[in-house]
């Protein structure tokens, strides 16, 4: 086999011009052929008895086409092994002959580029800091309380103000005409929750119990009713009642409401600060992952391959596409291009490959220990964290993203021994809430 490579000047791109003799071709071909003479069927012919030059002369062009697909992916393989070419994504043939005893064809294909790996102690990173303080703690105990909160009514004399709730009758009225749709009893509004449309809710901040107001406002232009649309109109408001949050006690019965058997408020707050602490601890670890990662792409440079470039495109681009489609939405109504796309694969192709180096480069894996005791601490928030970590285990392409996860942990590691690391302290709500 003879072997010709054309190495461009710059870019990725090379060409590849393969010759080797056809007698493998011609012998493999006259072996399938007598393969198939067994168990081919033609009329006039009993089965395993047509004649070899009957088979050949019906499908010799087509098995010699087969076969020579396979010997050329072949000989083209052996033609990077033997050049020492690692190939990026997948070859373009072109120029094949078939003649005088030879096979003769050119491909071209983009190589994988080779990347210069930085002294990890040249890398400067931020690190985060951050620890659960009584303070959050108690914030979070508040959040509990608020989302179990109730509506208590005011006394008479209390005027609604934004946030509180009112108990309403309204009339909508067009040019002096109850319009259709316009009128309900007894709603309750939270003032300022933008559930009406605007103005009808600041109308209504300042009135008390027992009043009555008529208000004007005009609808927006994209409204769904046609009559409506720009309109404007006036709403007679009757308010029966001004009411006001109630936040629960944090007695028995709420702590109960938990799962907290023994009903004691410490044993909640201290469940609550060991599950704040413990999403804390995840959120700072993945917040200094990215910082070192993204450190990582900025000091090194690399020339993409527009082949793995375009497939990881496609991918965020098909990934994004069934999303929507899964979340209802038809597949002549997505209105995406692949130009969307350019920004993330670009980072994401940039990074694979540096990290790729990285772990040749240092023998960085992840061992199962290593995927187990991830899977155990992402489970253990879980009510039955066993479910969670056998899913993990019965499910090859999660356990490969953990593997992933697990790799890149390593590596940031590494990175942040040895980096010119300068230390930020956050809060609880600067880092998990910034997700």
């Amino acid at each position: 086999m003879q072997v010709t490579v054309q190495k461009p000047e710059q870019g990725l791109e090379h060409k590849i011009s393969v010759s080797f003799a056809s007698t493998n071709i011609d012998s493999a071909v006259e072996k399938k052929l007598a393969e198939m003479r067994r168990t081919v069927r033609m009329d006039g012919f009993r089965p395993g008895k047509v004649p070899l030059n009957v088979v050949k002369k019906r499908y010799g062009i087509q098995v010699r086409q087969e076969v020579m697909g396979e010997e050329v992916q072949k000989s083209f393989y052996d033609a990077l092994d033997k050049e020492s070419l690692n190939i990026a994504g997948y070859p373009r043939f072109d120029e094949l002959n078939d003649q005088d005893g030879n096979i003769t064809y050119t491909a071209s294909f983009e190589v994988y580029p080779e990347i210069t790996l930085p002294e990890f102690s040249a890398i400067k990173v931020e690190k985060v800091t951050a620890a659960v303080t009584d303070a959050d703690v108690d914030g979070m105990v508040t959040k509990l309380r608020e989302q179990r909160q109730a509506w208590k009514p005011a006394s008479a004399a209390k005027k609604a103000k934004k946030d509180e709730q009112v108990i309403i009758d309204f009339v909508g009225k067009l040019n002096g005409e109850e319009f259709e749709g316009g009128k309900a009893e007894n709603v309750p509004l939270v003032l300022g929750s933008g559930r009406m449309i605007p103005g009808f809710e600041d109308g209504i901040i300042g009135m008390k119990k027992g009043e009555e107001k008529t208000i004007e406002v005009t609808f927006p232009e994209n409204y769904h009713a046609e009559n409506l649309k720009g309109q404007t109109v006036t709403f007679d408001i009757t308010v029966h009642s001004v009411q006001t949050q109630v936040l629960p006690e944090l007695d028995e019965e709420f702590v109960k409401a938990f799962g907290i058997e023994d009903g004691k408020a410490e044993t909640l707050i201290a469940e609550i600060k060991s599950n704040m602490e413990k999403e804390l601890k995840r959120a700072v670890e993945n917040k200094n992952r990215t910082n070192v990662l993204e450190a990582l792409s900025q000091v090194v440079d690399v020339q993409l391959p527009k082949s793995i470039l375009d497939q990881e495109i496609n991918a965020l681009m098909n990934r994004a596409v069934q999303n929507m489609q899964q979340q209802g939405m038809k597949a002549e109504d997505v209105k995406i291009s692949a130009s969307e796309f350019t920004e993330e694969a670009t980072i994401r192709v940039k990074l694979g490959l540096i990290l790729g180096d990285i772990i040749k480069a240092h023998g960085i894996q992840a061992t199962e220990e290593m995927k187990i005791a991830f899977i155990e601490d992402q489970a253990s928030s879980y009510e039955d964290p066993s479910e969670v970590i056998n899913w993990y285990k019965s499910n090859p392409k999660a356990m490969a993203e953990i593997e992933s996860i697990v790799v890149e942990k390593e590596i940031a590691n590494k990175i942040l021994e040895q980096a010119q690391v300068t230390e930020v302290n956050k809060t609880f709500d600067e880092i998990v809430n910034a997700r």
